[in-house]
């Protein structure tokens, strides 16, 4: 806040001030020393004090099974800090209906201030706060630098005479038009009079909760603050389903609080009206019957929340529909669209995977590179859809003559690749010749009334931890030469990499 500001502030004779007895009750609040007697002996000097205490301690918050007939009993129900917390609350509003400016609506104020000060309570308990009658006082306070800045500026508040009720209006009015909040000047004001930092903190941030972070400590007793001003005004004006909404999120973002909880809420501050309006001797109610008002905001907030759950529910199920439509996309693009073995892409992927596993496990791994014999000779002699139905043959021979661990893609036209996991040479020759009996006997249809054989050759290279390949490209790359190897001598054959390079030397 500016000096210019507290200056005026400070200089300003009609400011709201505590009472002798509320000067009396902060000292007792600050003394870390304080007891029972102190307070008792206090609050004894103020009849009305005393009174509103006792019916405090009677009332339906504490619900108490007999009746508390003096302070002392009241004391032991209430709580020595809470007492003082109400003790305070109640010497101070004299102080706050006496104070009288220009423009401010003080009718509106007071209701508002009382209104809140239920709301906190309420809000406090279901929110597990300890600090109760603290956070009730906060409530009663959070509007304070109103009173200030309408005795300072007597025009700030004349043209919004009509539209107080709006809370967020008001204070875009004063932000506009000072630079600064009522929040501000009623947390200097509460510094001025030595309340505890958190009631401080808690009216500076009572009109934007952003301005304490979520992991301070304070931040809970703010929140609560902040939520008992806006659902005062639920009860003060005539609320649409906008702000209604706007409560909502604000209760799950801030506290979450569930639509639920929220309407148990309203329901709990609107039974506490009555016996507000008895120990405050003041007429609480309000434009329309508070009962119309919970079925308002019942509809809006349970209503649409049923309504945000459907939709919840409705994205829920079109996100498990876009994961199946996603996930047979991918299976899609992973597999050949002729052959149904997987894809060049997904083919160089599963190879890389497989033989970073080979290698971080110390275990075999074999690629066999497959290539179709005189395979151009099929599509020149009886068409290319002839030489796809061979392919889609081909496929099947390969995929049946496999384990369920090993892979099998297309590496481009008639080339097949197969990727044998934890297979040694041995093992692997084994799957070739069974590979090559397959071809030798199968009859590949390419019309109702004719059929094909068409062998194939096969070309091995092996990585082991004995003999390992210093990449998969380099496997690969042994695999190719050795099945130009078989093809080069003939074909409908299968060579190892190893075999090849021993009968080159020889």
């Amino acid at each position: 806040m500016e000096r210019e500001l507290q200056e005026k502030l400070q200089s300003c004779p009609n400011l709201p001030s505590p009472p002798a007895i509320a000067i009396k009750i902060i000292q007792l609040a600050n003394d870390p020393d304080v007891d029972f007697k102190k307070i008792v002996q206090l609050l004894t000097c103020d009849p009305a004090l005393t009174s509103k205490i006792l019916r405090i301690a009677n009332s339906p918050i504490y619900s108490y099974a007999k009746k508390i007939e003096n302070l002392q009993q009241a004391l032991m129900v209430i709580g020595l800090n809470a007492t003082i917390s109400l003790a305070l609350s109640f010497s101070l509003i004299p102080a706050l209906q006496s104070s009288k400016g220009a423009g401010l609506d003080y009718d509106l104020y007071w209701k508002r201030a009382l209104m809140s000060g239920i709301a906190c309570q309420v809000i406090g308990k279901v929110c597990e706060v300890i600090e109760i009658e603290e956070l009730y006082l906060a409530g009663l306070l959070q509007d304070l630098g109103m009173l200030a800045l309408d005795q300072v500026f007597p025009d700030l508040y004349l043209a919004y005479t009509g539209q107080q009720s709006n809370h967020a209006s008001l204070i875009a009015h004063e932000e506009q038009s000072l630079g600064l909040t009522h929040g501000a000047v009623g947390s200097w004001l509460l510094t001025q009079w030595n309340l505890p930092d958190r009631l401080r903190v808690a009216v500076a941030g009572s009109d934007d909760p952003t301005r304490i972070p979520i992991e301070d400590e304070r931040a809970t007793f703010t929140h609560c603050v902040t939520l008992s001003g806006m659902i005062a005004e639920i009860f003060l004006r005539e609320i649409d389903d906008t702000y209604l909404q706007c409560v909502k999120q604000q209760a799950s973002s801030l506290l979450q609080l569930t639509p639920e909880t929220l309407m148990t809420v309203l329901e709990t501050v609107k039974e506490r009206l009555p016996d507000t309006e008895k120990v405050f001797e003041t007429n609480l109610q309000t434009w329309n019957d508070p009962q119309s008002i919970l079925e308002h905001a019942r509809e809006s907030l349970l209503m649409r929340n049923l309504q945000a759950l459907q939709q919840v529910e409705q994205l829920k199920l079109d996100t498990v529909n876009m994961e199946e439509q996603f996930s047979h996309l991918k299976e899609t693009n992973r597999h050949d669209a002729l052959t149904g073995t997987l894809t060049r892409a997904h083919l160089d992927s599963c190879m890389e995977t497989a033989f970073e596993r080979a290698v971080a496990d110390g275990e075999c791994l074999t690629l066999i590179f497959g290539d179709l014999d005189k395979f151009k000779s099929v599509n020149d002699t009886y068409g290319h859809q002839a030489g796809d139905l061979v392919l889609q043959s081909a496929a099947r021979l390969l995929l049946t003559s496999l384990r369920g661990t090993d892979k099998v893609g297309r590496f481009g036209g008639e080339e097949f690749v197969l990727i044998l996991t934890k297979s040694s040479g041995s093992g692997a020759e084994m799957v070739s010749e069974r590979i090559l009996e397959a071809f030798r006997n199968a009859q590949h249809e390419i019309s109702k009334d004719q059929s094909l054989t068409v062998t194939i050759s096969l070309g091995v290279a092996t990585h082991t931890p004995e003999d390992p390949y210093s990449s998969v490209q380099e496997l690969l790359r042994h695999a190719d030469e050795a099945v130009y190897y078989s093809k080069t001598h003939g074909g409908n054959r299968c060579s190892t990499y190893e075999a090849m390079k021993t009968a080159q030397t020889a």
